[in-house]
């Protein structure tokens, strides 16, 4: 007599050989891209090839996966929910039909990074120099942080993600990480046209008027926000950007302050008219850390590639611990 798990095990193969497997490549371009063209270039394949192979996928699926709306096609519920797993079946078979060995010096690979341009600006520089040294023919893209980026990860649009580790409590559960750098947040001030002499106080703090870095209306939760919520310090915003690379400027002419990360206010006092204080309330450090959908974990590329994140990280000139002093407000 047959047993349950008997029946279980026959029935595996059959179902293998029951569908088409051919059609994982093109579901899974489907789901990353929403666009028949679009995966009819990247498959090789015509439109109608395309477009009939997406017919029984719904067909096997019993789903429209993929529906106009207005001028543009969207996932269904079901579409969403089959990224993650078709994207990790994919890497498993590619795994066991690759070459056990990978070579760097043959990847051509362009690997996406998002994040903000503070972190552009100190990883960029090594890790540029470790890709040129490993993989001439490989690149990397540093875009800003999109609104999306759980499905892109998972699509594999975006590679790796590179924020505070406290901003990413929605990402933690759905990824795999690890840390990049560390940096401590310090206040910066104008050397000629602060209106405070001395150390700063917290009374300072809060009557001045501050900029801040905000990546976008979307996305308002940063490790300044956070922190001061903690500390429960209030600020008065004159200026919002989205770029920690222009608040320097901005402070030097100006009588705003500005709370930003220590290792972006030392590299910039040397090129601009700017004082550096501690702030005058408790403020964590912030770990940058590197988050990847675990669907990448299979990839041999991404791994290596994340391991230069990692070297380019660890590479990052380290700081005194004593902030620099301050200078005198001229006359």
């Amino acid at each position: 007599m047959q047993t349950a798990h008997t029946v279980r095990a026959e029935s595996r193969p059959l179902l293998l050989r029951r569908h088409n497997l051919n059609l994982l490549p093109i579901l899974r371009e489907l789901l990353r891209t929403r666009s028949v063209g679009r995966t009819a270039e990247i498959v090789g394949l015509s439109q109608s090839a395309v477009s009939a192979a997406l017919a029984r996928l719904r067909e096997t699926y019993d789903d429209d996966l993929l529906v106009m709306v207005g001028r543009r096609l969207e996932l269904t519920e079901k579409g969403a929910q089959l990224i993650e797993p078709t994207e990790r079946a994919c890497l498993e078979v590619e795994a066991l039909l690759r070459p056990p060995q990978f070579d760097p010096s043959a990847e051509t690979r362009r690997f996406t990074i998002a994040t903000a341009d503070y972190v552009a600006f100190l990883l960029a520089p090594p890790l540029a120099r470790l890709i040129a040294e490993q993989a001439p023919g490989a690149s990397v893209h540093f875009i800003d942080v999109p609104t999306d980026l759980g499905p892109q990860l998972a699509r594999g649009t975006v590679d790796v993600v590179a924020i505070p580790r406290d901003t990413a409590q929605t990402l933690a559960h759905r990824t795999s990480s690890a840390p990049l750098f560390n940096d401590d947040m310090v206040v910066i001030a104008s050397r000629r046209r602060r209106t405070f002499q001395g150390p700063l106080t917290r009374e300072v703090y809060e009557s001045s008027r501050h900029a801040r870095f905000r990546m976008s209306p979307k996305v308002s939760t940063t490790h300044q926000d956070i922190s001061l919520r903690h500390t429960g310090v209030s600020q008065r915003d004159l200026v919002l950007v989205q770029q920690f690379l222009s608040l320097p400027a901005i402070i030097e002419s100006s009588q705003c302050l500005s709370l930003i990360q220590r290792r972006l206010a030392i590299r910039f006092q040397r090129t601009h008219e700017i004082d550096i204080f501690p702030p005058p309330f408790e403020i964590e450090p912030l770990t940058i850390t590197a988050y990847w959908g675990r669907s990448a974990e299979w990839d041999p590329a991404h791994a290596w590639f994340r391991g230069l994140m990692i070297q380019a990280g660890a590479s990052l000139e380290p700081y005194a611990g004593e902030l620099p002093t301050t200078r005198a407000v001229a006359d």
